[in-house]
């Protein structure tokens, strides 16, 4: 045989001894059915820690013969015998049988049964979080009292400022950050805090290599004047 069918292989996961014999063999020297038979397996455990209990006659072909018609179960009578178990949540058999069709539902009934070996579809590498390639701690100007940081983050293709700042008192107006040159000539604004006082800030990759290495951030009042107040409450140079 070329693989088993996958309804046997449900089988095999709720009752090992279950089905033809060169069925259970096969599933013991094929590792393609091998491994449906542990996943099956695993959906059963994750479905409760009930010992399973024997399904009334006839259930099994009736779940696949509905699932096949694509229509949804319809009500079945639940014998007396099974009430116990039920009353403890759905019966380990019952929600096994249902969970492994589901999975085979979602997986293409007859993949297998076909002889298909196709790798899953691999799941993407999270983003690249980049490089610091420079940081500094953030101090007060007056003080060695603790702003908090900053560094420079390179990806692929972007420069990234991260600021993380605390501790930036009360006083009116806006906390904008700015790049200092290290010539202390010059200086360019790269954005403003939003609420907490962090934010990442997009520059050009080059102007730490041009000398623009302080960060700092200073109280900025609302009235439109694009030059810098003159009142910075934190500083560091990155290094």
């Amino acid at each position: 045989m070329s693989h088993a069918d996958p309804e046997q292989l449900a089988g095999l996961a709720l009752d090992p001894t279950d089905g033809p014999a060169d069925v259970r063999e096969h599933a013991e020297t094929c590792p393609e059915c091998a491994g449906l038979v542990a996943a099956f397996t695993g959906v059963r455990r994750r479905a409760g820690a009930d010992a399973l209990v024997p399904p009334p006659a006839g259930l099994r072909d009736q779940v696949l013969a509905e699932v096949r018609a694509g229509d949804a179960p319809t009500p079945l009578a639940r014998p007396a015998a099974a009430e116990p178990s039920a009353r403890r949540g759905v019966p380990l058999w019952l929600a096994g049988v249902a969970a492994a069709l589901a999975l085979l539902a979602g997986v293409g009934l007859g993949r297998i049964g076909v002889g298909s070996t196709e790798a899953p579809e691999a799941v993407p590498p999270p983003g690249d979080a980049g490089t610091v390639v420079a940081a500094t701690a953030l101090t007060a100007l007056d003080s060695d009292a603790e702003r908090g940081e900053a560094s420079a983050v390179q990806t692929d293709d972007t420069f990234t400022i991260r600021v993380s700042a605390s501790e930036l008192g009360d006083e009116p107006g806006v906390h904008e950050v700015w790049l200092i040159n290290v010539d202390g000539e010059r200086m360019i604004s790269i954005g403003l805090l939003a609420s907490g006082d962090e934010g990442e800030f997009a520059v050009p990759m080059d102007l730490i290599d041009e000398g623009y290495r302080i960060v700092d951030i200073s109280v900025e009042p609302d009235d439109g004047d694009p030059t810098h107040s003159g009142v910075s409450i934190a500083r560091g140079e990155l290094a």
